[in-house]
Order: structure tokens, then C-alpha cells, then sequence
């Protein structure tokens, strides 16, 4: 009975998917030279549909890095009533607001644009973006969840379905 169980667990544990960020970055170079250019490519990966509006907040280290600009790509510029990065200080806030059915359009994982940051030392990798705060907001201004809730896979329903008739039997 209990390698039935520990069967049962392991099988649970494997079902669950790791959860990815909900924006990732790609950076153009591994090292730089005070003055470069440094582009960082922005993801948006498994957003909510729901979503009007979105506000991010990075800290980054502003005594290695000063931020530029972010240039958006055209299809989201095309699907986007409002968008604007800055930086103030330490932190880097992105703000992006979305109109209906953007998802259609977009789909709900898509490339955002870019951020472009200059070296202000020599030998510096890309910029360590560390998440501080994240606001979504549907259409009628109320928080919601900034990720899509991904359905259950149907081997973490079995392992759970497995487990109750295995205790049930034991009772």
C-alpha cells in the first residue's frame, strides 16, 4: 500500500508544469563597454485575456545602467491604447494599457518590445531586472490575476482520483 501511494505522489509531483514568469528578457550580448547599447528584448508570456491594464515595476541597479527607452513592436502598438516605460531612481515601471480582445489579435503570449539601457561601466552583463510589483486590471478597473490560470493537466486529476480511492479503501 504505501509504494501504491509514494506511486501516486511522484506521479502528482511530475504533473505539476513549472510556472514561467510572466514577462521574460532576452538580452543582445553577454558583456559590455561603458557607453554601449543594450537591448533587451521583452516577452509576455501566458497573460490574462482579461487584462486593460498593466503596470510592472523592476529594480535595477541604476550605478551600472541607465535606461533609455522601451520601443514597442508595431502589433502591439496596434492593440495598445497607452504604453510607457520609465525609470525613477532604482526602479524601471512599464505601464501598458490594452484594448479589447487584444488576445485575438496578440494571442496571450507575444513580444512586447524592447528596452534599451546604456552601460555606464565597463565589463557589465545585461541588467538584472527584479520584480517588485505587479498590477492588472480588467475593463471596469478591478485587480485581477496577470496570468492565465492554466487548466489542470489530466495526470494531476488521476493521481488525485487515485489517492482518494486508495484512502478510501484503506478506511
Amino acid at each position: 500500500m504505501k509504494i501504491a501511494n509514494l506511486i501516486l505522489i511522484l506521479g502528482l509531483m511530475m504533473s505539476f508544469s513549472s510556472k514561467a514568469s510572466l514577462i521574460t528578457f532576452s538580452s543582445d550580448s553577454s558583456s559590455y563597454s561603458t557607453g554601449d547599447l543594450i537591448e533587451l528584448e521583452v516577452f509576455i508570456n501566458k497573460a490574462n485575456p482579461a487584462i486593460d491594464f498593466l503596470e510592472i515595476v523592476w529594480e535595477f541597479d541604476s550605478s551600472l545602467f541607465e535606461f533609455e527607452m522601451l520601443t514597442i513592436t508595431d502589433s502591439v502598438f496596434d492593440n495598445s491604447y497607452f504604453d510607457d516605460a520609465f525609470a525613477s531612481g532604482d526602479e524601471l515601471l512599464l505601464q501598458l494599457g490594452l484594448f479589447a480582445d487584444w488576445d485575438s489579435f496578440l494571442g496571450t503570449s507575444f513580444t512586447l518590445g524592447t528596452f534599451s539601457f546604456i552601460a555606464l561601466e565597463d565589463g557589465v552583463s545585461s541588467p538584472e531586472l527584479l520584480l517588485t510589483e505587479v498590477l492588472a486590471q480588467n475593463i471596469d478597473f478591478e485587480e485581477i490575476n496577470a496570468k492565465a490560470v492554466p487548466a489542470p493537466s489530466s495526470l494531476a486529476i488521476f493521481c488525485i482520483a487515485g489517492i482518494v480511492l486508495v484512502r478510501t479503501r484503506m478506511i
